[in-house]
Formats: structure tokens, C-alpha cells, sequence
């Protein structure tokens, strides 16, 4: 079999039917689509049973709830494909959209083909704005040009998501990768840094495949960066992943690496801002201190939430999230408008 694609399920009856007609309408050939329900309760596990005998291509496995990672590792074990696939059970694929990929995977045979995305945004089940994220060029690029192009890959969205990418089974199985369980924010390019350590070459595709729904309700990332209580600690296997790719490409290439630790300071901030947006002065004070005591307390950089935290402007910081969060539930408000669906429709 050539390709597994895996989606793990929880609580999504009202989405995985669609998803898997995306990938049943996507152009793959020879492949097997596994849905691992992650305990649902809410009708998702009958539509699954439903879906797999209906079509031959599918197959679902039910496990008790463990979260979206454990789910992910489960299918890998069942996967039987030579390449795996990602998918989430809210998005979904364009018609046709993976024909030209699988050419280029027989073709070229890569070690990963990663090809562009989109994040939709939706209210009231309306599409109302569309980011479009690719690669400018299509090519097929070896260890010493991936990794001098690191950083430009990661700030267009080709790294972080697991999700717009063609993965080799023998890679992810011989080298035992998976995704760890008590990583719940960017695990997934945790996993992809982990995977490229084993990687010859990738090959990047710019054409536009996977449409990501960006979730209407917020509070499921704020739970999250809630259970984060030291950053620091958090981070630490991204820091070691990124050594160990550091490492793997000087033994096997020769190559100085130095994207990595820009990359690593984005995702340090990146993080550090979204948890400093849901704080309160306590948990501004306490992100300070991880600051001043951390990786990056002598990192030259002209963040202005990072200056301020480290000078103690907390109130400053407060009202800074205050207005965007204002200005943002604005725009919210304007985009549900008819008005403003009709300009988008047209």
C-alpha cells in the first residue's frame, strides 16, 4: 500500500464525514484512510463505524480518550502505507488537490513532501477570510539548503503543522518517532523536528492542498497555556530537538546549523506572548521571572512585550491585550454582519 492517512477523532460529528470525503476526492491512489476515535460521545464513533463500512478504504479504531497525540501514535502503529498523512477531522483536502503530489512522491521519491495550506476562518459556518501559506518555488532541496532556508520555512507555516506533509512509514517506525503526550501546544512541529533529523532531502510543493478551520472558540488554547506552569520546562524538549538536529547534520553533512535557534526564539516568543495575553499581573510577574532566568534572559531582541517584562511594566502589558482583545472582538462582531458576508462573497 502506498499511503496512510490518519485522522484522529474526538467529538467531531458534525465534521468527519466531510473530512474523509476530502480524502477520498483528493486524487490518492492506493491508500488507506484510518480514523482513530479518541473516545467521543457524541455520535462521532457511530458515523466512524458507519464510514468504514461504507467504504473499503477506511478502517476505525476506537480507543479510550487520551488526547489528539496519543491518537496520532495509534494510527501510526496500525498505519500500513509506505508514505503517512495527517489530517485532523475539521479540515480537509482540495478535490483532486494531492494528484500532482503523489506524481512527484513516485517520481522523486522524498523523504517528506511538504505542499502549501490555508487557514479558514468561519463564523456562523460562513467563510469570511482566508490565509494562504507556500513555499515560492517548487524544488527539491537537500540537508544544506533546507537548513539555510529553516527559518523562512517555519514563519510561512511550513514546519510547525503536521498536517501539510507526506511522511516515509520507515522513517517515522525505524527510528521509533512519536508524538509526546505531555507536549499539547506545537507537538506537532516537535514531531516534524524530530522526523527531519532522519531526512535526506524534502521536497517542497507551492500548490495550495490542505484547508485548516481555524476554531471559532478560543478557550480550548487558553485551557491549554493554562496547564503551562513554567515555561521554561515546557520548552526543553524543543531545545533538545533542535540539538539533536544540530548535531545530526554536522556528523552527516558537515553542516553549521543556525536557523534553529532563531526558530526557537519565535516559538519562545510566540508562546510567551499568548500566555502573557490571558494573564493577570500575578501571571505577568511570573513570566518575568521565567524571562529573566531563562534561555533568552541575554537575547538581543526588540520585543516590546519582552522589554517590558523585563523591566516590570506589567500594567503597561495589560492594557497594551486589553485594546487588541477589544479591537478583535470589533472585528468580530463586523464580520458576522450580512453586509460584511456579502462583500466577502463577492
Amino acid at each position: 500500500m502506498k499511503y496512510s492517512v490518519i485522522i484522529p477523532a474526538f467529538q467531531c460529528a458534525d465534521s468527519i464525514e466531510n473530512t474523509v470525503k476530502s480524502v477520498l476526492d483528493s486524487g490518492l491512489k492506493d491508500f488507506e484512510i484510518i480514523i482513530v476515535d479518541d473516545g467521543s460521545k457524541d455520535g462521532t464513533e457511530d458515523i466512524c463505524d458507519r464510514l468504514e463500512k461504507k467504504h473499503s478504504q477506511v478502517t476505525c479504531i476506537h480507543k479510550e480518550n487520551g488526547g489528539v497525540s496519543s491518537a496520532r501514535n495509534r494510527g501510526i502503529d496500525a498505519a500500513q502505507g509506505e508514505y503517512i498523512l495527517f489530517i485532523d477531522s475539521d479540515d480537509t483536502l482540495d478535490t483532486n488537490g494531492l494528484t500532482n503530489a503523489a506524481k512527484l512522491i513516485e517520481k522523486h521519491k522524498p523523504d517528506m513532501l511538504i505542499f502549501g495550506l490555508s487557514f479558514d476562518f468561519y463564523k456562523n459556518n460562513s467563510l469570511y477570510r482566508r490565509d494562504e501559506f507556500a513555499f515560492k518555488e517548487e524544488c527539491l532541496l537537500h540537508p544544506s539548503q533546507w537548513s539555510a532556508v529553516f527559518h523562512e520555512l517555519f514563519s510561512i507555516n511550513a514546519l510547525s503543522p503536521v498536517w501539510n506533509k507526506f511522511y516515509k512509514s520507515e522513517i517515522i517506525k525505524n527510528n521509533y518517532l512519536v508524538f509526546q503526550k505531555d507536549v499539547f501546544i506545537m507537538e506537532d512541529f516537535l514531531f516534524v523536528t524530530d522526523y527531519l533529523r532522519h531526512t535526506d532531502n524534502i521536497y517542497l510543493l507551492p500548490e495550495i492542498i490542505y484547508r485548516y478551520r481555524q476554531p471559532d472558540d478560543e478557550t480550548r488554547i487558553y485551557t491549554r497555556l493554562n496547564r503551562i506552569n513554567d515555561l521554561n520546562a515546557y520548552l526543553t524538549p524543543f531545545y533538545n530537538s533542535m540539538e539533536n538536529l544540530e548535531i545530526a547534520l554536522k556528523e552527516k553533512y558537515d553542516l553549521d546549523f543556525h536557523e534553529g535557534e532563531k526558530v526557537l526564539f519565535n516559538l519562545y516568543r510566540m508562546i510567551l506572548s499568548q500566555k502573557a495575553s490571558c494573564s493577570g499581573i500575578a501571571g505577568l510577574k511570573k513570566l518575568s521571572e521565567t524571562l529573566n532566568t531563562g534561555k533568552w534572559a541575554d537575547y538581543d531582541s526588540d520585543d516590546i512585550l519582552i522589554r517590558d517584562l523585563k523591566a516590570g511594566k506589567f500594567c503597561a502589558i495589560l492594557v497594551r491585550y486589553k485594546k487588541i482583545h477589544l479591537r478583535h472582538k470589533i472585528a468580530v462582531s463586523v464580520k458576522k454582519t450580512k453586509l460584511f458576508q456579502a462583500l466577502f462573497e463577492n
